[in-house]
């Protein structure tokens, strides 16, 4: 017998297989609601920046009152219904 101590291979390092499954998407609900969100707020803000942008451009003053009525006004209801409406307020 040889004197020469060796030393044994170590085991090769393996993932766990539930470190190696598919990749989902982990906030599919929140996107959503932020979707819902940005419809329902960006619309109504989009229409009235244009109806106020058209009253600057063409000097047309009547059209202030169309930006004044659905920017502040669809804004606000909008406020309200998503937070009435909004999934932080289910239970479960």
């Amino acid at each position: 017998m040889s004197a020469v101590l060796t030393r044994p291979k170590p085991a090769p390092r393996t993932r766990p297989a539930a470190a190696v499954s598919e990749p989902t998407v982990p906030f599919a609900g929140e996107a959503a609601e932020m979707r819902r969100w940005l419809l329902t707020l960006g619309i109504p803000f989009a229409v009235s920046a244009a109806c106020f942008a058209v009253a600057i451009g063409t000097g047309l003053l009547w059209m202030i009152a169309p930006a004044m009525a659905i920017g502040p006004g669809l804004i606000i209801a909008g406020f309200i219904y998503l937070s009435l409406t909004c999934e932080a307020n289910s239970v479960g």
